[in-house]
C-alpha cells in the first residue's frame, strides 16, 4: 500500500497525478513507481482515457479521499467522451476504466472511429502555468487543455501552446510532467476579440461537459430533439425530412473556416458527419459536433439532456406488468419505457418491460391511457414460460390454459413447441458440449505422446482448433497438462549487411517496375508499398539506415502524393491515346481516380500533350 499520495489540483490529469507521485516517492526507476501504485510493472501510463483504476485506488492509502468515481470523473476525459452515449455505453466505458483490460474504451467510446484525431503532444496554457507556479510551486497538466485542436484558454485569453511531451511516450511507462525545459513560458499569443467570441461558444460547454454530471439519454433522444428544432428552424419539410443542401450552406455561412481548422472539423463535403447527425442515431459522434450543432440551433448544453420533448406521449407515464403469472401483476412497477418511432407513420411506440418477470410490450396510438392495454408483446419473459410448462403438465386442454394466461389458444401451441424445442436443445447442447472437451482433452494428450519432444507452442501449430478451444473452455486443465516452457538460448547471428543491401535493392528495384507497370489498382510508391511488395516491410521500415544503396534508390524513386497524382493521369492519358479515345479533361481526372479537391493542382498542360 501505498504511504503518501498527491492531493489532486483542480482540473489535473490523473496521468499528472501519477507523475508527480513518482517524484516525491524518490524511486529511482520508472518500473518501481509502477509496481507500488498497480502491483506490477507492466501497467502503461495512458494520459487521457487511463484503465487499471481499481487497483490503483486499492494501493491508495487507507483512509484517501479518493474514489474510483473521483479519480474517473474529475481527473479523465470520461465525462466528455460519454456524455452523448446511452447509459449502457457509458456503464460499459466507465467498467473498462476500472478494469485490468482498457481495450474497449476507445472502441466503445467512438474515439477510434472518429476523423477529429488526438494531439501529439500535451498543451498548456502559459497564463496558467504561471499562476500553478505561484500558486502550488509546481507544474501540472490541465485535463481541458488536453482536448484536440488548436485551442485557447478561456481564462486568459490566450492561444495553448505545445509542450515536447508526446502523449503517446515511446517509453510506455513514462509520466512526465511539464516543466520549464520542456514547456516555454515565455510564449504568449494574445486572442483577438472576435475569435475569442467565436472559440467561447464553443469551449465553454466543453468545460460544462467535463465539470458537470448529466443524465445519459439514448440515441433517439438525440435523434427527435434535434429533428424538433430543425423543423422549428425551417430544415426539414413538412413531413420532417432534413433539407440537407440548404442545412449544410447555412451551417457553413454560420462558422468561419479558420474557428473549424482548429477545431480539426472537416466539412469537406455535402455528405459529412452533418449529414448523419441530423439522422437517426445509430452511432457515436465526437462532443464537437454536438457542442456544433447545438449552438447553430442557439441552444445550451443543458437543453440537450434536461428537456423532455413536448410531442412525447410517454413523458412521465408508468406502466403496470401485464403477465399473469407475475406477481407484481397490474402493478405500475415499470417506471423507465424505451421509446421509439413507427417507420410507417412516425408515431412514437413506447416499450414496458416489468423489471420483475421481464414481460415486455408496446403501446402506441389511442390505448396510451388505458393501462391494461397494449399493442403487441414483445417478450413474454422466463416466469411466464414456467408457468405455461406448469400448466401443460396439468393435462388441461389449450383453451383453458389460454384462459388462464389471458391469451390466444394458438400462442399456447406455439409456446408449448418453443419449450419442447429449447428443452431438447439444451439437453443435446450439454452432452455434445462434454462429449467434445473429452475429445479434445484425449487429441491434446495424445500428440504429446506421438511428439513427446516438442514444445507446447509447436503441438499448439500441428493442432490449432484443438488448442483454441481447450484454452478456450479448459484453461486450467490445459496449463496443467502441456508441455513445461522451455528457455532456448539465442544465438547470435550477425548479418552480413552489405550483402542484404544488394539482394534488397534488386528486389526493390523489380517491386517498382512491378507498380509503374500496374494498369489498375495502382499503388503510390512508397517504403510502404515497396516493403509490402518484397514482403520485407519491416526490414524497409526499421533497418533501412543499414542499407544505404537500397535507401537512395527509394528516397530517388518515392512519390508525393502529387506526383501520384500526376503519374496516374499521364497513364491515363496514354492509355486513351493508345485507344483513340478523345481525351476530355473530366474523363481523364474520373478514370485516374482523382479527388475534385486536387482538380486545380493537375497543370492543364497535361491534357494538351
Amino acid at each position: 500500500m501505498i504511504v503518501q499520495f498527491p492531493t489532486p489540483y483542480p482540473d489535473e490529469l490523473l496521468y499528472s497525478i501519477l507523475g508527480r507521485y513518482h517524484i516525491r516517492s524518490g524511486n529511482v526507476f520508472l518500473k518501481h513507481t509502477m509496481e507500488d501504485l498497480f502491483g506490477k510493472r507492466t501497467v502503461s501510463a495512458t494520459a487521457l482515457l487511463p484503465s487499471n483504476i481499481r487497483t490503483l485506488v486499492s494501493h491508495l492509502p487507507e483512509y484517501t479521499a479518493l474514489s474510483e468515481e473521483t479519480l474517473i470523473r474529475k481527473h479523465t476525459l470520461f465525462p466528455l467522451v460519454s456524455a452523448f452515449l446511452p447509459e449502457d455505453r457509458a456503464n460499459s466505458i466507465y467498467q473498462a476504466m476500472l478494469s485490468v483490460d482498457g481495450k474497449k474504451i476507445y472502441m466503445q467510446s467512438g474515439v477510434m472511429a472518429n476523423s477529429i484525431p488526438q494531439n501529439k503532444v500535451f498543451k498548456f496554457c502559459p497564463g496558467c502555468f504561471r499562476e500553478d507556479l505561484e500558486q502550488y510551486g509546481e507544474l501540472y497538466w490541465h485535463r481541458l487543455h488536453q482536448l484536440p485542436g488548436h485551442l485557447l484558454c478561456l481564462k486568459h485569453r490566450l492561444w495553448l501552446e505545445d509542450s515536447n511531451v508526446p502523449i503517446i511516450n515511446s517509453n510506455k511507462h513514462c509520466y512526465i510532467l511539464p516543466t520549464i525545459e520542456n514547456c516555454d513560458l515565455s510564449k504568449e499569443r494574445q486572442v483577438e476579440s472576435d475569435i475569442y467570441k467565436q472559440f467561447f461558444g464553443i469551449l465553454k460547454p466543453m468545460e460544462n461537459l467535463l465539470n458537470g454530471s448529466y443524465s445519459y439519454k439514448s440515441f433517439s433522444h438525440f435523434t427527435n430533439f434535434y429533428r424538433k428544432y430543425l423543423r422549428e428552424k425551417g430544415y426539414t419539410t413538412a413531413k420532417g425530412k432534413v433539407k440537407q443542401e440548404r442545412f449544410y450552406e447555412a451551417f457553413r455561412r454560420f462558422y468561419p473556416d479558420n474557428l473549424l481548422t482548429n477545431l480539426q472539423v472537416k466539412l469537406d463535403s455535402k455528405d459529412s458527419w452533418l449529414v448523419s447527425i441530423t439522422r437517426k442515431h445509430r452511432k457515436s459522434f465526437h462532443p464537437y459536433y454536438h457542442v456544433l450543432l447545438l449552438d447553430f440551433l442557439g441552444l445550451d448544453i443543458n437543453d440537450v439532456f434536461t428537456e423532455t420533448l413536448l410531442n412525447d406521449p410517454f413523458r412521465n407515464l408508468q406502466g403496470a406488468c401485464l403477465n399473469v403469472v407475475c406477481p407484481d401483476y397490474k402493478r405500475e412497477v415499470i417506471q423507465t419505457v424505451t421509446i421509439r418511432r413507427c417507420e410507417k407513420t412516425k408515431q412514437p411506440i413506447g416499450r414496458f418491460t416489468c423489471p420483475t418477470c421481464g414481460f415486455s410490450y408496446t403501446k402506441k396510438g389511442s390505448i396510451l391511457t388505458n393501462p391494461n392495454e397494449y399493442s403487441r408483446i414483445m417478450d413474454f419473459g422466463p416466469l411466464w414460460k414456467e408457468g405455461l410448462a406448469t400448466l401443460l403438465g396439468e393435462d388441461l386442454s389449450y383453451r383453458e390454459i389460454a384462459r388462464k394466461l389471458n391469451v390466444d389458444t394458438n400462442t399456447v401451441i406455439k409456446y408449448k413447441e418453443i419449450i419442447r424445442s429449447e428443452n431438447v436443445a439444451d439437453s443435446q447442447s450439454n452432452t455434445h458440449t462434454i462429449e467434445l472437451l473429452e475429445s479434445h482433452r484425449h487429441a491434446w494428450l495424445q500428440l504429446q505422446k506421438e511428439h513427446p519432444i516438442l514444445s507446447k507452442t509447436e503441438l499448439r501449430n500441428m493442432a490449432p482448433s484443438t488448442y483454441t478451444y481447450l484454452h478456450r473452455h479448459d484453461k486450467d486443465w490445459l496449463r496443467i497438462n502441456s508441455p513445461i516452457k522451455r528457455t532456448n538460448r539465442l544465438e547470435n547471428k550477425r548479418v552480413n549487411w552489405q550483402e542484404r543491401d544488394r539482394d534488397t535493392l534488386y528486389r526493390v528495384q523489380k517491386a517498382r517496375e512491378e507498380l509503374l507497370n500496374k494498369k489498375e489498382n495502382w499503388k503510390r510508391i512508397t517504403v510502404k508499398s515497396l516493403g509490402d511488395l518484397i514482403g520485407e516491410r519491416a526490414l524497409l521500415e526499421q533497418h533501412l539506415v543499414r542499407m544505404p544503396e537500397t535507401k537512395a534508390f527509394i528516397d530517388k524513386v518515392r512519390e508525393t502524393e502529387q506526383e501520384f497524382r500526376l503519374r496516374r493521369v499521364r497513364q491515363v492519358i496514354k492509355d486513351m491515346k493508345q485507344t483513340e479515345e478523345v481525351i476530355k479533361t473530366w474523363k481523364v481526372l474520373r478514370k485516374a481516380g482523382i479527388n475534385p479537391k486536387f482538380f486545380k493542382t493537375i497543370p492543364d498542360a497535361l491534357f494538351r500533350t
